[in-house]
């Protein structure tokens, strides 16, 4: 998971925005009703996202004024996204666009791998329309993640995926990878948690390589990766493979990335350096 700066958006101004072209005008006038509760519900989500407490937002669902809301409310409402934000030409849409251009490198800060080319709800718009267009609950990502996290609510903190506007977990190396030798040589990548870690970090961080299938996504793009690598080496002298590996591991440093936990993996096995790049890997 990579880190993006909190969006630089005033979520009233925000909701203001998209609703400001709604027709017909007893919908807008409805909506402009709602404003203050939206801001409201922005506010107290900001509060929750920074504690890792998004799972205590329970009585936001589906309640803009505090009761049951109709149906019609609640559609009003998510289409504030769909329809007045995400929509091509729609009033919104420049603050999507900006959104969307905040990834790093315009890769995916869940996965860290795919292009970030849609947004994702960290709380799922279905069962929280008040918080449809709040910039903080609208993060870059690409569809595979958008997909895998689905309409998924947290329950509980340990529950909660990480946030990339409130967590950054790239102080510490946590993702690592395992090798395994003939007859079937393969890497696995999984969490290693870091021993200063709450266990409800710990959980949450687990949470989000399983949600987002991030051991499946990784492996998959180790055996181009190594193809290569393997090429190169072969021929070489055992210690100019074993520079040379260890060199590109430490290129990456503390990163969390596939490459970073491979090349780490590589470097500390010595069946890899003095025989591994030998065989083939179908991972």
């Amino acid at each position: 998971m990579w880190p993006l700066p909190e969006p630089a958006l005033d979520a009233r101004a925000v909701y203001a925005t998209c609703i400001s072209k709604t027709r017909p005008a007893k919908v807008k006038a409805r909506l402009q009703q709602l404003e203050g509760t939206v801001a409201a519900a922005a506010d107290e989500y900001e509060k929750a996202a920074a504690t890792a407490s998004l799972h205590s937002l329970k009585h936001l669902e589906d309640q803009p004024d505090g009761n049951d809301t109709s149906k019609g409310d609640n559609k009003k409402l998510t289409g504030c996204y769909t329809s007045r934000m995400a929509r091509n030409g729609s009033a919104g849409r420049e603050i999507y666009n900006q959104l969307i251009k905040s990834a790093r490198r315009g890769r995916c800060p869940l996965c860290g791998h795919g292009f970030a080319d849609t947004i994702d709800h960290q709380l799922p718009k279905i069962a929280y329309p008040l918080l449809a267009v709040t910039p903080a609950n609208l993060v870059p990502a690409c569809l595979p993640c958008n997909k895998a996290k689905g309409e998924a609510v947290p329950a509980t903190a340990e529950e909660q995926t990480l946030h990339p506007y409130f967590d950054d977990v790239t102080d510490y190396v946590w993702l690592a990878a395992r090798l395994t030798a003939p007859p079937e040589p393969g890497v696995t990548f999984f969490v290693d948690p870091h021993p200063d870690w709450s266990p409800t970090l710990t959980a949450r961080v687990q949470r989000h390589f399983t949600t987002y299938k991030l051991a499946r996504l990784y492996a998959a793009q180790v055996g181009t990766e190594l193809a290569a690598l393997n090429d190169y080496l072969r021929g070489q002298p055992y210690r100019a493979i074993l520079d040379e590996i260890q060199d590109r591991a430490a290129s990456y440093g503390t990163r969390n990335s596939w490459q970073a936990a491979l090349y780490r993996a590589l470097a500390a096995s010595p069946w890899y350096v003095k025989s591994g790049y030998l065989n083939e890997w179908d991972d």
